[in-house]
């Protein structure tokens, strides 16, 4: 599907480049503010692994707060997508997601130094390999659903996964299918998160 290989284009780099200057923005802003963002909430703390390591996890219920924090997250920018704030949203959403996970990088190195990386590559495995092209090709529609909704004029030929222009509601059933099939993903990603990683985490932590 053409429309899968997208990643490339221009508005692509630049949500790239928008993840990337987020992901640095967290890492200074973590830097700065340690005592207020890290000593001060226990973010990661020894206790706070203490507690992953000795609890026991309903993985089932776990995979259902993980879905709803996922998808839930996934319909609240599409939601948006379909307003004059879609734009906005999703260039918002692209460098929050850099600036979130370049803290949570950072509070993990002021912790417990190079051995902070291991825990947020752990933490963060297998369910990664699919989250992370998913939110840049959410991102994306996002973007294409307002432009399309909004501002058809900006909609060039072939931008939607087809080399033919298309009607306005020709557009919004593609795009409705494409977001559908990205929430399948996404669920595989939650099955991932809740079944596979806490195991990996679990064994990471017994030689912490």
């Amino acid at each position: 599907m053409r429309w899968l290989n997208q990643l490339e284009g221009k508005r692509n780099r630049v949500l790239l480049a928008l993840v990337a200057a987020g992901f640095v923005a967290g890492l200074v802003l973590m830097n700065m503010g340690k005592k207020a963002l890290l000593e001060n909430t226990g973010l990661l703390s020894e206790y706070t692994l203490y507690e992953m390591k000795y609890s026991e996890i309903d993985s089932n219920a776990f995979f259902l707060y993980v879905v709803q924090k996922r998808v839930g997250a996934a319909l609240i920018l599409a939601v948006l997508s379909t307003t004059w704030l879609g734009l906005a949203a999703t260039w918002t959403c692209a460098a929050w997601l850099g600036i979130s996970f370049g803290m949570l990088v950072m509070a993990s190195l002021l912790r417990y130094g190079l051995k902070g990386i291991l825990l947020i590559l752990v933490g963060v495995f297998p369910q990664i390999l699919v989250y992370f092209p998913v939110a840049l090709l959410l991102l994306q529609w996002s973007y294409e659903f307002c432009t399309v909704m909004y501002f058809p004029s900006r909609a060039s030929r072939g931008a939607f996964g087809s080399g033919e222009p298309l009607e306005k509601n020709q557009m919004i059933r593609r795009k409705s299918v494409q977001f559908l099939l990205l929430m399948i993903v996404v669920i595989i990603g939650c099955i991932l998160e809740s079944y596979v990683n806490p195991k990996l985490v679990s064994n990471l932590l017994k030689i912490f």
